[in-house]
């Protein structure tokens, strides 16, 4: 079946056409929206508009991941971007991987089941899963422990919890231990001070012709010292239609495909659920305890395994493949002031997770589909004392203890005609993997506010890879009250992740597993300069030497892809970023990334002369850029127009695709325009704030690949079109 044969399928021109038209009709709504949409409480009520804020507190927005310990954005050691809770209203960000995707620095390849982040010129390849960055809730690792890869959609955590995201670029195994290795995603949720008894957000829309949506509401309150919050967020869409690119040199597809490309089995859901009730004293300290809940059904048309594999085969039985997927943590912290210098922290967390009975993977065969049966669980534990005798000095240091324990099921067989298990050999794999960290850290301000030192040291030991010691050291220097200037070092590791240990093939040239692996090590030189004249204007840039060593991943090894440590790269890079406002008139940011990196793969023959040493999947540059702006309305309706646009250039191909087509290959550079019409704060009900909000994805319908990492490669995020409603009693 053709793209013009395509039930729901549009071409981009009428695409385009259809959103620009569905924006215009919202303006028009909203235009004769009357006056009292508009009437809110009086000055001092409860409303929250985002615009409203003290500009100047911007300018001194104060994060805690690069030390443990508050300070400004500006003074942190560490090379730090910061999304505010006002930041993902204005721009109708709905996950953390939107988020990322629009951060300098960073770059997200989707292969419709979950993304895959890659950092300054550097990824993680086959189901990395964006394991090359550690990323937390309130400084708790959220990994799903199998990959260590992360959850970055609506599964991850409703975003109306979210106080702020702050994202570390550079490695901070300093503090954080394994996996904090290309950077760090610590997600901050609301303080019990600013709950609100409900906050919701509800859209709905299309996306390839497929009505989907979503939901996302978190409720809290306090009474005294004690405080709660629940959450949950979830959706259902459905991006099939998306075509197989036609780079894909060596696709895996049914044998009855015919010349059909395009994918019929892209449904997707997430379910993402959370818990916390606390008790605090401003004098004594707190305890909390939180627990998360989260799954996720993903169809599998561009799995890794086999593609393209949905539908109904020619004895009438139904095909696909299916991602279902669970995990649960359950935490417990607590905070002691034991004097006015001194605090002592211990955290606990329980996790466990694994694939659900749904899992179902399609591997190329006309008899036979393959089950999973793959699960984790363990404790994570931290005990840390932070001594901080005044301003200028502080001193942390803690143990952390994490043992896992993995379970590798030997994978199913089914007969497709009777549903029958089918016998074959094989045992279950169990390891238990435990790891023992102690650290310290500590800042001085030697000269405030000229001269700032920071620096940490931290030992792991692994039960499976043994030591590893990395540090940290860094210069931050205010030259005046509108220049700052950091200069850092840092090394991190990441640990092989069980999947790539422990693999087990599902068919002839799927991965194998390589239990003598060893962990990667990196070493990153940053320099940043920010100059911030006025609270209007800011510039903000950075450059960095990354230098990567002992690569882990899964590369082309005779028939099958193998886990080696194959690799060490060597990465340059320079990102920018302009930030401008002016009160609630606007709001505009321009950010520029360059890299440049050169790889070595250890390896000799005809596959090190065609793959060569030029750097593969991520782009040499991205420009980014983002406008909202308030427009006049008819009748006294406050609306914003935004809009956030990417230029992305020309990709390299992964080694395999390289290797398949029997050349060097780019993917062609792309535009992704995303656009929105919202209301600012309306007063629907007296003292509850109402906004209302169009928002497009994709805008323009634009078609084109990344790269992938199995010899075929992945259509980018489709056109999207949806209606939004939020609400703050």
């Amino acid at each position: 079946m053709t793209e013009a044969e395509t039930p729901g399928f549009s071409s981009p021109g009428q695409t385009a056409r259809a959103r620009f038209s569905a924006l215009a009709l919202l303006c028009a709504l909203l235009s004769v929206s009357g006056r009292a949409l508009a009437d809110g409480p009086e000055k001092g009520g409860q409303g929250e508009a985002v615009d409203d804020l003290d500009l100047v507190k911007l300018l001194n927005v104060e994060v805690s991941s690069a030390t443990k310990t508050a300070e400004s954005l500006d003074d942190a050691p560490a090379v730090i971007t910061v999304v505010s809770r006002d930041d993902i209203v204005r721009w109708g960000y709905r996950t953390v991987a939107e988020v990322l995707q629009h951060t300098v620095g960073f770059y997200l390849i989707d292969d419709q089941i979950l993304p895959n982040a890659g950092v300054r010129g550097m990824t993680g390849g086959l189901g990395a899963e964006s394991g090359v960055i550690k990323v937390m809730i309130d400084g708790r690792s959220v990994a799903y422990r199998t990959t260590s890869g992360n959850w970055l959609g609506i599964e991850l955590i409703p975003l109306e919890s979210v106080a702020q995201i702050e994202i570390v670029r550079g490695p901070a195994s300093a503090l954080y231990g394994a996996d904090a290795f290309l950077g760090v995603v610590n997600i901050i949720t609301v303080k019990p001070e600013d709950l609100r008894p409900l906050r919701a957000r509800l859209s709905a829309g299309v996306s390839q012709g497929h009505a989907g949506g979503q939901f996302d509401i978190v409720g809290g309150g306090r009474s005294g010292n004690f405080d709660f919050m629940l959450g949950a967020a979830g959706e259902s869409a459905d991006h099939s239609g998306l075509s197989l690119p036609p780079e894909s040199p060596a696709p895996t597809l049914p044998a009855d495909i015919g010349s059909r490309r395009t994918a019929l089995g892209l449904k997707r859901s997430s379910l993402a659920f959370q818990a916390r009730a606390g008790y605090s004293d401003s004098k004594t300290g707190h305890l909390s305890f939180s627990a998360y809940a989260s799954g996720i059904e993903r169809g599998g048309d561009f799995a890794h395994w086999a593609q393209l594999t949905s539908g109904i085969d020619a004895s009438g039985r139904q095909m696909g493949t299916t991602i279902e997927l669970g995990q649960y943590r359950i935490n417990a912290d607590s905070l002691l002031h034991a004097s006015k210098s001194l605090d002592l922290t211990l955290q606990a967390t329980y996790f466990q997770g694994g694939t659900l009975p749904a899992d179902r993977i399609e591997i190329g065969s006309d008899l036979f589909y393959t089950k999973r049966h793959e699960s984790y669980r363990g404790v994570d534990s931290v005990a840390e004392a932070r001594y901080i005798p005044s301003s200028s000095f502080n001193l942390i240091g803690g143990v952390e203890t994490i043992y896992d324990q993995e379970t590798f099921g030997t994978p199913e067989r089914f007969n497709r005609l009777t549903q029958s298990r089918v016998l074959q050999g094989g045992q279950d794999v169990h390891a238990s993997l435990s790891n023992i960290g102690t650290y310290v850290s500590s800042n001085l301000k030697l000269f405030d506010p000229w001269l700032k030192l920071t620096g940490g040291v931290r030992y792991d030991n692994h039960s499976h890879y043994g030591s590893e010691v990395t540090g940290r050291a860094g210069i931050t220097s205010r030259w005046s009250k509108a220049i700052v200037a950091k200069l850092l070092y840092g090394s991190a590791f990441k640990a092989p992740s069980p999947y790539l240990l422990y693999a087990t093939p599902l068919r002839a040239g799927d991965v194998v597993g390589n239990p003598t692996l060893t962990p990667q090590r990196i070493h990153t030189l940053e320099y940043q300069m920010s100059w911030k004249p006025s609270r209007f204007f800011g510039i903000t840039s950075s450059v960095s030497y990354n230098w990567l060593l002992d690569k882990a991943e899964f590369t082309p090894q005779g028939i099958n892809l193998t886990a080696r440590n194959v690799a060490s790269q060597r990465t340059v890079t320079w990102e920018t970023r302009v930030d401008a406002r002016h009160y609630e008139d606007y709001t505009a940011y321009a950010s520029f990334e360059w890299d440049r990196s050169l790889r070595d793969l250890g390896d000799k023959g005809y596959t090190a002369s065609l793959v060569g040493s030029k750097n593969v999947v991520y782009p040499p540059w991205v420009a980014r850029a983002g406008l909202n702006i308030s427009v006049p309305s008819v009748p006294s309706v406050p609306m914003t127009l935004a809009s956030e646009g990417m230029l992305v250039a020309a990709r390299r191909a992964y080694d395999t695709s390289i290797l398949e087509r029997g050349q060097d290959f780019y993917l062609p550079s792309y535009f992704m325009l995303d656009f929105s019409i919202a209301t600012r704060e309306v007063y629907l009900i007296p003292g509850q704030e109402s906004r209302f909000a169009l928002r497009s994805r994709n805008l323009l319908a634009t078609r084109t690949a990344d790269p992938g990492f199995s010899g075929f490669e992945y259509p980018v995020a489709p056109s999207e079109l949806f209606l939004e409603f939020r609400h703050i009693y």
